[in-house]
């Protein structure tokens, strides 16, 4: 058995008055990747700053190849071999390869220039040894898709002297493929003795990666497992604590009145799609799939005034919006969107309240309206998504990431739209708080809203769209009800 190289014991953690660890034991060994899994909230992310030193006041010890010590900034923990790949990639797209690799210490030759040769020089040298000798250190990283900018957000970290690498959600934005590679990547680490924690919604993903898997719920360790000793249903059960599916429940029933256009999308085409035809009815889920770099995002973003199309009309109940119209026109129109970046379209310091309200400050009052105005028109739609907890003064950025999406949803159904477009609604969620937020989706549908879905992860549009649209290469390659479909026939089509 390998050696230990970090281990926690009895790690408590609170919040004012939230518990977020409670006498936590985790271990990591050496050349292993150990899965952390369990719903939002149950304190994994908790767990992991101590361990990169985000947080320094906890009780509890921590030890480092069998060294007591206590962390006080990111910096300490990876000038001791600790570093974080956090969920948002840090890179910087239009920087190079080689610049994104050596940002902010550049090797310099005697004059005290920044050595551009050795530095392009070691970024090749280290992206073959990691199995990548195909990327061109001297492009832009822009230039290259979210896997492989991943691949290069990995290797920074590394190169910073990392041994012990802890990877929060890296799969949430990436294709299959993507995912094949970064898993690949993952093998060849474990091969060279460094050490990972993986932390992931996505539990298939979990039982290809981990030789262990530790389950939090609620702040507490429920157990740690040798991955060969369970099954996905053991591992769901484990984390929500009770016997469940599971699959994600099916699709409700047809709603009735489906016969009114809401949305209408003609010819529309861009740099990155073209030739984009559908319509969105009155209670109606549509989904919009296909993998990253489809054009499916941007068609999104294009629909709703964020992203310019060369040719097309977007119609609106029967009213087709001018040319390079903004988001502006869109919301007049009655159009929403919901982003799939929640932490970058909400204002994380502010109470969750001001962000529901933000957008609709002059429906609620004709001047600058009260705190009282305010709450009147948050907390209804606070109560509807079930947001948790319920407080309408707790700042966004204290939530989970599945509180935060029904953050971003209340603020578009606290005025409800006639269309609402939801990108990437679940994106790195457990499996309750996805159920949650596709009940609310479901629940405009069946009150005769139009929903958009937009998303990567076949299982959302599956589990919540009433016809789906699979798009690749900036085009739609097939649109089907869905009726019989499964994730091996999407992912077919693309």
């Amino acid at each position: 058995m390998s050696p230990i190289v970090l281990e926690l014991r009895n790690i408590s953690k609170r919040f004012r008055n939230i518990q977020a660890l409670d006498h936590v034991d985790f271990d990591l060994r050496e050349g292993e990747t150990h899965a952390l899994v369990g719903e939002n909230g149950a304190g994994k992310s908790t767990l992991m700053r101590i361990l990169a030193g985000v947080y320094d006041d906890y009780e509890g010890e921590f030890r480092l190849n069998g060294k007591a010590v206590h962390f006080h900034t990111p910096k300490e923990a990876l000038k001791a071999g600790i570093g974080m790949i956090h969920q948002e990639l840090s890179t910087m797209p239009s920087l190079t390869v080689a610049e994104n690799l050596f940002l902010g210490r550049q090797p310099l030759n005697r004059f005290g220039v920044v050595d551009w040769q050795q530095m392009e020089q070691v970024a090749r040298k280290e992206l073959t040894a990691l199995g990548f000798p195909e990327i061109n250190v001297k492009l832009p990283l822009g230039n290259y898709a979210l896997g492989i900018q991943q691949v290069v957000e990995v290797l920074r970290v590394i190169l910073s002297g990392a041994r012990v690498l802890i990877m929060d959600e890296p799969t949430s934005a990436l294709s299959p493929a993507e995912v094949d590679r970064l898993i690949q990547l993952i093998h060849t680490l474990r091969q060279q003795n460094r050490s990972i924690v993986y932390i992931s919604h996505f539990l298939d993903e979990v039982m290809r990666v981990s030789d262990r898997i530790t389950v939090l719920r609620d702040g507490r360790r429920v157990e740690t497992l040798e991955r060969q000793n369970t099954n996905l249903n053991h591992l769901i059960s484990l984390i929500l604590g009770r016997e469940v599916n599971a699959a994600l429940p099916p699709a409700l029933p047809e709603a009735t009145e489906r016969e009114h256009v809401l949305l209408e999308v003609k010819d529309l085409s861009a740099d990155v799609f073209s030739n984009v035809n559908f319509q969105v009815l009155a209670g109606q889920v549509l989904g919009i799939y296909g993998p990253i770099g489809a054009g499916h995002f941007d068609v999104a973003r294009a629909i709703f005034g964020m992203y310019r199309f060369d040719h097309g009309t977007v119609t609106v109940e029967g009213k087709t919006l001018p040319a390079n119209f903004s988001a502006r026109d869109a919301i007049r129109h009655g159009v929403s969107y919901a982003t799939e970046s929640r932490r970058r379209s909400l204002f994380l310091d502010e109470p969750i309240y001001r962000n529901i309200t933000l957008p609709h400050l002059p429906k609620i009052g004709r001047f600058v309206p009260s705190r009282e105005q305010e709450l009147k028109v948050a907390q209804p739609a606070i109560a509807r998504t079930d947001v948790q907890p319920p407080d309408p003064f707790n700042p966004v950025g204290k939530l989970s990431g599945g509180n935060q999406q029904k953050v971003a949803i209340a603020r578009w159904i606290a005025f409800p739209p006639r269309v609402l477009i939801a990108s990437e609604p679940t994106r790195g969620m457990d499996v309750g708080a996805k159920n949650e937020v596709l009940g609310i989706l479901r629940t405009l549908r069946n009150e005769h809203f139009g929903v958009l879905v937009v998303s990567s992860e076949p299982e959302t549009v599956l589990a919540v769209a009433d016809r789906i649209i699979v798009m690749t290469h900036g085009r739609i390659v097939a649109q089907l009800d869905n009726k019989d479909l499964d994730k091996d026939a999407l992912i077919r089509l693309i």
